[in-house]
């Protein structure tokens, strides 16, 4: 038995080395005296395939099979030679046979899943995926780096993660957690590197798939999610990856298809399961933005009906901004928003949507009460005035004249982009709805793609220049500033046709208005403004989904609205003409004077149609959805007078300078 050992370490070592010729011999005439030897066998084999002999490799080891067929480890020899052959058929079949004969067979199980998927067989994939994972050989491992997560101990559990990966590749517990861990630092190009080499060797894991979808999402890189959605949704017809599906449809402005899949999701689901509260709530978005109101009103009830504690669907009927809602309606909304054993974002979600009930019914006082109510039930809302404003301070001081003297070479490639900033509820919504209705501009939503863009360069700047952004700005190419214009036009193609001219509108972004200005010089920016007191309180009666962390507070509107103001008055100094405002108030006193002006700025000829904007089906996926697919009305104007005595901190924090700017637009019985 020694004896034998010791001829297998040296003919094992004879192969590392590759001297091949001569392993094949003292192989050859050791299975003379010993033909049935199993392990041998298997050497020999190995030896043949790595000296190019494929077909003297996979003979002997389909000989070592029929000789040892109770032994997985021979198929399995075969399974894994027959898969860098491509015999995906041979190796199925010798995987198969060897965990019928070993179950804990770990590697077999994890080529079984890789065959199986590309193979779409994507039942016996998922199975082999879950049989793998409970056959870990590492699950001690994987413990120990979940203990030092626990602990707080990232650095341990990450050293862990990487041993692990060293030793199976793309292993898929250590590979989702080194990714969490690239989250935790935002560090998403990372993230998503990990899991896509994880998925090349585990494609059926489910989890795997969804976090890098998420973290493509984070990245902007919707049209890879959309793929790997799809994969998810063909690799299994779950209620969960159909509803993840509608969520990448819906970041792609592909509502009909949204739409279609979330109708999918909900068959999946039964009647009695709470899960179909959250289907339910996705196809009542999906019909408000593609203005199917009653579908929408039934999908939200729906929502309500199934999940009963989900302040989500009360909000979804009140953000329709007219719904009617009956006094039980009340009563239900009023217990879940006190109930402080529910989710504090559901009951949130009650109370704003109860405020709103009482305003329909023109109790301004009773609405605003609860208005201050959901404002404050609003969980992990973090905004610092001070920082705000010290970075409103360094932008307008870092975007110079000097620093704007460099632009890219304006693209005469594709659309040019209409870019509508400002403050949220300003009414850009209505510029859009507006322009869109012109022959030559298309409407979109509201895009990500800038944002994501500068990231980019910003990761790519500090990289290059040893700067932090936007200081390192300064310091790129025109041609370089060209090609990241190129690589905005590139990634908005998803979301337009062939029109000439297209509109971006993410109010923030007028925070980057020097950047759109350097990397897009042929891009026109209007900045859609409204009276602070009316945008301010119509902020304060929205619940957002993400973002605008200051607009839960009336002081730090007022506040984010000063430092809005500084900086849009920046952009006029430095860049005189490059932003034409639109005051809401002259679009509903004097819209086709407005409208006129606008188009002018723009540089397209007059369109009726832009007058009679609310008869446009597109589909509108902001607050102001059910305005707009409605006539112009001055109602909106003044709205914050019935309550202004509350409003004092609002008022306060704007200061008499801003309010005066602004005194001529107050309604006529008002100034």
């Amino acid at each position: 038995m020694d004896n034998n050992y010791n001829f297998y370490q040296s003919v094992t070592r004879l192969i590392q080395k590759n001297q091949l010729t001569r392993a094949i011999k003292e192989l050859t005439e050791f299975l003379d005296g010993v033909p049935d030897d199993e392990t041998a066998l298997s050497l020999l084999s190995s030896a043949y395939m790595r000296n190019g002999d494929s077909d003297k490799a996979i003979e002997i080891s389909k000989m070592a099979t029929i000789k040892h067929s109770n032994s997985f480890a021979t198929h399995a020899d075969l399974g894994f030679l027959s898969m860098k052959l491509g015999d995906d058929k041979q190796a199925i079949s010798s995987f198969e046979k060897a965990v019928n004969l070993n179950k804990n067979l770990y590697p077999a199980w994890a080529f079984l899943e890789k065959l199986y998927f590309d193979n779409e067989q994507y039942q016996q994939a998922i199975k082999a995926a879950e049989e793998a994972e409970k056959n870990d050989p590492y699950d001690g491992e994987y413990r120990k780096m979940q203990q030092a997560m626990r602990e707080g101990n990232i650095a341990k559990a990450e050293q862990i993660a990487r041993s692990m990966l060293q030793k199976q590749a793309g292993h898929p517990r250590a590979g989702f957690m080194l990714a969490y861990i690239a989250s935790t630092v935002e560090a998403h190009e990372q993230r998503a590197e990990i899991l896509s080499h994880c998925l090349a060797y585990h494609p059926a894991n489910q989890i795997l798939r969804k976090e890098l979808i998420k973290s493509l999402e984070e990245l902007g890189e919707y049209k890879q999610a959309l793929q790997e959605a799809k994969t998810l949704v063909t690799t299994e017809q779950s209620y969960i990856n159909y509803w993840v599906l509608s969520r990448v449809y819906g970041h792609l402005a592909d509502h009909e298809s949204a739409l279609e899949t979330a109708e999918k999701a909900s068959e999946l689901v039964s009647d009695n399961d709470e899960e179909r509260g959250k289907v339910d709530l996705l196809r009542g978005h999906a019909l408000k933005i593609l203005g199917r109101r009653k579908e929408s009103e039934e999908a939200y009830q729906s929502c309500i009906k199934n999940t009963p504690d989900n302040g989500a669907g009360w909000w979804g009927l009140a953000d329709l901004k007219n719904y009617k809602f009956s006094d039980d309606d009340k009563d239900v909304m009023e217990k879940l928003a006190d109930n402080e054993s529910a989710e504090m974002a559901q009951r949130c979600q009650a109370a704003f949507a109860l405020a709103k009930a009482y305003e329909n019914d023109k109790q301004s006082k009773k609405a605003f009460e609860w208005y201050r109510r959901a404002n404050d039930l609003r969980p992990d809302v973090e905004f610092d005035t001070e920082k705000n404003k010290g970075f409103a301070e360094k932008l307008c001081s870092v975007f110079n004249h000097n620093m704007l003297k460099t632009i890219a070479k304006p693209s005469h490639k594709g659309p040019i982009p209409i870019f509508i900033v400002g403050m949220p509820r300003a009414g850009s919504t209505l510029v859009e709805q507006i322009l869109s209705s012109h022959s030559q501009i298309e409407g979109t939503m509201e895009l990500p793609t800038l944002p994501k863009l500068e990231r980019t360069i910003k990761i790519f700047g500090g990289k290059k220049f040893q700067k932090h952004y936007p200081e390192s700005l300064q310091y790129f190419s025109a041609d370089e500033l060209s090609k990241f214009g190129d690589s905005y036009l590139e990634r908005t193609s998803i979301y337009r046709t062939d029109k000439s001219y297209f509109i971006d509108k993410l109010p923030p972004n007028f925070e980057k208005v020097g950047l759109i200005h350097k990397i897009m010089p042929q891009a026109i920016i209007i900045d859609a403004r409204r009276h602070p007191m009316d945008c301010g309180y119509s902020a304060y009666k929205q619940h957002f989904a993400a973002g605008h962390e200051y607009s839960y507070d009336l002081e730090n509107i007022g506040h984010y609205y000063n430092d809005y103001l500084s900086i849009m008055d920046h952009w006029d100094e430095v860049l005189p003409g490059k932003v034409l405002c639109v005051q809401y108030e002259d679009v509903v006193h004097k819209t086709e004077e407005m409208v006129r002006k606008i188009l002018d700025h723009i540089g397209v000829k007059f369109e009726s149609d832009c007058l009679r904007f609310f008869e446009n089906k597109r589909a509108v996926r902001t607050a102001s959805s059910e305005q707009v697919r409605q006539p112009i009305y001055t109602k909106g104007i003044g709205q914050w007078k019935p309550v202004e005595k509350e409003l004092a901190p609002l008022i306060k924090s704007l200061g008499p300078k801003t309010l005066a700017r602004f005194k001529q637009y107050l309604p006529k019985d008002q100034g």
